[in-house]
């Protein structure tokens, strides 16, 4: 068997490989370590052939490296500590040569070259332990489906009358909300309380998905009163404006009322900061009387850019404020916007989970996730415009990203939410019955008191 026989094979796969690459990585165990390199790559997947033939075959991966000028023969060549199947090809634990640096295997040259040698359509290269990098052989995108929210469906669960009124009793876990799905299969799980959340992409990226998918997973608290949700939607209201007077308890559409929004939440946050100190509270966890203030901004370039100068100053100022005082005191800001540029964003280095989504720039990668983000894995900017929703996940004390997909909400979905819920309004009428009540009678048995002064 040739590496040219095999190529020729991998050309005749279709579509239809992707269920059965599912149904190989079920029935898949661990290798014989007896196998040859043939077995093996007999065995493979047909898309994946000529990268286990490499892969199994030290001679072959030793020509791939010097061929990308990777390893000689007088300096030696990398070593493939381990490679194994996964939902999307093959991940391979390479460790790097004496002397090599993180950015000689993560360049998009390098790259772009390895999937040309396994014949797959792309590579990618992250930093794992010191001296080691994964290689990501993708040949199958396990995010190209988009799955819809089903969380109006999922969010029975209520409070008992007898029982405490707490996240985990109306199941939700405001540190792991469900908000789409990873590429691994699992759950993508977003951190809310504890966080300022940053959403960038360009138009069509998906931003509104993300938005609402995390309110849709706050569902059963905001029903509860656990969370308050402050709704800032200055493209007039068109996105968000079925939860107005319903699902949010406040709700901006142009930059007066929006400012006005945020510098009652910054005197709201200021007093309960001050009633956490007078209790010796450090972090405060929600209930119903301090619920956790979920501060949503939509398109906030709307008021960081194109406001005027001095509402421009007042936006920065406020979400200033909320964004390094509020994680202590449960206020919580998520923004998105398109550009994520210091100009649009000046405080953007305060979002301690950061979300890229499709943008149109290499360089907005890095505006997003830092200097170096390409290198560990986030690219951005290669998202394709076929799967809005898609993007890279950052958070602080993190090095690596997480390639999620949030759930897609339809608009039948978005009104599904509000009804869902909405909380319930302050019940006014009276508990008593009064079906029997006369207007007329003053309590001394006679209803006949003559003619009433107007």
């Amino acid at each position: 068997m040739t590496l040219e026989t095999l190529l020729v094979a991998t050309g005749a796969v279709t579509g239809t490989g992707v269920l059965a690459w599912w149904r190989y990585l079920d029935a898949t165990t661990l290798r014989p370590t007896t196998q040859t390199a043939e077995q093996i790559t007999a065995a493979a997947p047909p898309a994946l052939r000529p990268a286990a033939f490499i892969l199994s075959d030290p001679a072959q991966s030793n020509l791939m490296f010097e061929a990308l000028e990777l390893g000689h023969h007088d300096r030696g060549f990398p070593h493939i500590a381990r490679w194994d199947y996964t939902p999307h090809g093959i991940d391979v634990e390479v460790q790097m040569l004496g002397g090599q640096k993180l950015g000689d295997w993560t360049s998009e040259d390098t790259t772009e070259t390895l999937a040309t040698y396994f014949a797959v359509p792309s590579v990618t290269a992250v930093g794992t332990d010191p001296s080691h990098v994964r290689l990501s052989l993708r040949v199958f995108d396990t995010l190209t489906d988009s799955i819809p929210t089903d969380v109006v469906s999922c969010a029975e669960q209520e409070a008992a009358p007898e029982q405490q009124v707490t996240p985990e009793s109306v199941g939700v876990d405001l540190e792991a909300v469900p908000v789409g799905v990873a590429e691994d299969g699992s759950p993508w799980l977003l951190r809310v309380l504890g966080s300022q959340i940053l959403v960038a992409g360009a138009t069509g990226s998906g931003k509104g998905s993300v938005l609402h998918s995390i309110i849709g997973g706050l569902g059963p608290a905001i029903r509860a009163g656990l969370v308050d949700v402050w709704m800032c939607d200055p493209k007039g209201g068109a996105e968000f404006g079925s939860g107005a007077d319903r699902l949010f308890v406040r709700f901006g559409v142009d930059a007066a009322t929006i400012l006005g929004m945020l510098s009652e939440a910054v005197e709201l946050m200021d007093e309960r900061l001050v009633r956490m100190r007078r209790s010796g509270t450090r972090k405060l966890y929600p209930t119903t009387d301090e619920p956790l203030m979920l501060i949503v901004i939509d398109e906030a370039a709307a008021l960081s850019s194109y406001a005027s100068r001095e509402e421009q100053n007042e936006f920065r100022r406020l979400s200033g404020l909320l964004l390094s005082k509020g994680r202590a005191a449960a206020v919580v800001v998520v923004a998105a916007l398109q550009d994520p540029s210091k100009e649009t964003m000046p405080n953007r280095q305060l979002f301690s989970v950061r979300i890229g989504l499709r943008l149109d720039e290499p360089t907005q990668t890095a505006m997003v996730h830092g200097q170096g983000a390409r290198d560990r894995g986030a690219r951005c900017d290669q998202i394709s415009e076929l799967t809005p929703g898609v993007g890279y996940v950052g958070e602080d004390g993190t090095t690596g990203f997480k390639r999620v997909r949030a759930f897609w909400v339809s608009d039948d979905a978005v009104d599904a939410i509000v009804d869902a819920f909405s909380p319930a309004g302050v019940d006014t009428a009276p508990a008593a019955d009064y079906s029997g009540f006369d207007p007329d009678d003053l309590g001394d048995g006679n209803t006949d008191h003559g003619p009433v002064a107007a």
